[in-house]
């Protein structure tokens, strides 16, 4: 499955774009709605909390 299609699964947001990378980095440019930028910095986040959590596991 794509990465837009992924997208639009799980947040209902419309993406132009399958670079995940550039998608990261400036979700503005490839979105229509500021609202739907601001979600995927969200879950951006998430990503990076759960990534960051799961190294301090591995270190216990």
């Amino acid at each position: 499955m794509s990465i837009k299609n992924f997208i639009k699964i799980l947040l209902d947001i419309e993406v132009n774009t399958e670079d995940i990378l550039e998608l990261r980095e400036n979700p503005k440019e490839y979105v229509t709605k500021v609202e739907d930028a601001e979600k995927l910095k969200d879950l951006f986040l998430l990503m990076d909390l759960a990534k960051r959590q799961e190294v301090d596991e591995d270190d216990n």
